[in-house]
């Protein structure tokens, strides 16, 4: 295997999750639409129950998002993956 066909082996998996990321992201805003247009049809002047469900997609976007970038405090660490590799290695 060439070093640009590794290097493209290693990305791919990055831009399949990244993309994936993205449209979840737009089914979860049209969601977030939906509830929103589902409690001013119904409720407009009464409990905003829509606070919930979208601070809990909020907050699995943010995660999800730090994660997938890999940001602190989610970033993935190349001598673990090593580490974990070498395990599965001797297991198997």
């Amino acid at each position: 295997m060439t070093r640009d066909e590794e290097i493209e082996q290693r990305a791919r998996p990055i831009v399949i999750a990244r993309t994936v990321y993205k449209a979840v992201l737009v089914v979860w805003l049209i969601a977030i639409a939906a509830m929103l247009l589902i409690w001013w049809l119904t409720t407009p002047n009464g409990y905003f129950w829509p606070v919930w469900p979208i601070l809990g997609l909020a907050v699995a976007a943010v995660v999800w998002g730090l994660a997938l970038y890999r940001k602190f405090p989610f970033r993935i660490q190349e001598d673990k993956v090593a580490r974990k590799v070498k395990r599965l290695r001797e297991a198997g």
